[in-house]
């Protein structure tokens, strides 16, 4: 029998992804994230020349007479003239593809370029992620970590709520201007949606709100736990440190997010055994529910399957989303939770979950959710 995970309490997730500007790449240097502006000239990849260098350690200096960028760091050192296709390290000539040219008043290269000037690693995967490390980082074997993102949100009773689970707090008040108001289904609505953008967060039963009015408005917050405070710090620390170990163990920085996807997928049903006797004796203890029943455990259910690669895959570099809709199990449907994955522009399913045989069989790995379309997935599976 085919069994599908079940959901705890009302916590739900998926992450929401900020759009990128028409020309934006994401740039990840030594495992960081850059804010910065890509450009495509005649085929070729320019990236801003200061951002980058410094992130790489190098001081960069202008000379707005000559319009010359110098760049040092260590015994290199790099000139470059706006307009010209010659730029000199170490005094030896290094050809340009395309004419460093200032785009915006940034200095903007050729990709290539900061392989050459630096002794750089430069990557660019079919998805568009741009990875640069320095030398040191180059040959350790050790793919780029990603840190998680935490979705921003301009509503300061979201961003309360989410401060408060950040640092695992046992309540929180702030303070509104009146004229922002609340009702019981908008403090309902904004604590669900910051749970479902925040999966690796979610050791926690609710979070209750209350809203006092007089001169300010007060919201008065308080978590309820599933476990301890100081347990739930250190589990959200545990499942941070497995993660990195995880992703330094499978995925190679030659990876495509293809390959890194069917790597962390292979990792989890290997390594995750279905919490089967539990589910079926209605007994599932919450730590079945979290990415660290998962990782730490090893055992688990759609939402710890579904948290725990959440996580690995952004970390990793792959973007992912945590959905909840409902799986049929004989002839029934019941609530159900699977990712979400980006891979070459297009989103994805993967259910690992349902990958994963129940009761388990070790050594044994279905692909029969992995990466379905939208159509493939609507025969079991919905969704809203």
């Amino acid at each position: 029998m085919k069994l599908k995970g079940l959901f705890m309490l009302a916590i739900f997730a998926f992450t929401l992804v900020l759009p990128r500007p028409a020309a934006a790449a994401q740039i990840l240097v030594n495992g960081q994230e850059l804010n910065a502006v890509t450009v495509i000239e005649k085929g070729t990849t320019l990236v801003p020349l200061r951002a980058i260098f410094q992130s790489l350690g190098a001081t960069v200096d202008w000379d707005n007479e000559t319009r010359t960028v110098t760049a040092v760091k260590g015994d290199i050192i790099l000139k470059l003239q706006v307009g010209s296709q010659t730029a000199y390290r170490n005094g030896q000539p290094l050809n340009l593809l395309v004419p460093g040219k200032v785009i915006q008043g940034s200095t903007m290269v050729p990709l290539r370029f900061v392989s050459e000037a630096l002794d750089a690693k430069v990557n660019w995967d079919s998805s568009g992620i741009i990875t640069i490390t320095s030398p040191s980082q180059s040959f350790d074997g050790k793919v780029n970590i990603v840190p998680v993102k935490r979705v921003v949100n301009s509503d300061p009773l979201y961003e309360a709520i989410l401060a408060g689970l950040e640092e695992v707090k046992d309540s929180a008040v702030f303070d509104l201007d009146n004229k922002y108001q609340y009702d019981v289904k908008k403090v309902e609505d904004i604590s669900k949606q910051v749970l479902e953008d925040h999966p690796d967060l979610s050791y926690i039963n609710f979070v209750e709100v209350k809203i006092k009015t007089g001169p300010v408005t007060r919201a008065e917050i308080k978590y309820d736990y599933s476990f301890p405070t100081e347990k739930v710090k250190e589990m959200i620390k545990a499942v941070e440190a497995k993660s990195r170990e995880i992703i330094n163990e499978v995925i190679k920085p030659s990876m495509s997010d293809l390959e890194k996807e069917k790597a962390l997928h292979d990792y989890v049903v290997l390594n995750t055994a279905f919490d089967y006797i539990n589910y079926k004796n209605n007994t599932i203890p919450k730590e079945s529910y979290s990415a660290y029943g998962v990782l730490i455990k090893g055992v688990g259910v759609c939402q710890g399957y579904a948290s725990a690669m959440h996580k690995l895959l952004n970390m990793a570099g792959v973007e992912a989303k945590f959905i909840t809709g409902t799986g049929k199990v004989e002839n029934r449907s019941e609530p159900h939770g699977w990712n979400l994955v980006k891979i070459n522009g297009q989103w994805y399913h993967l259910d690992t979950t349902w990958d994963d045989p129940a009761p388990d069989r070790p050594g044994k790995v279905s692909y029969k959710y992995f990466n379905l379309t939208d159509s493939e997935m609507r025969k079991d599976h919905s969704w809203e």
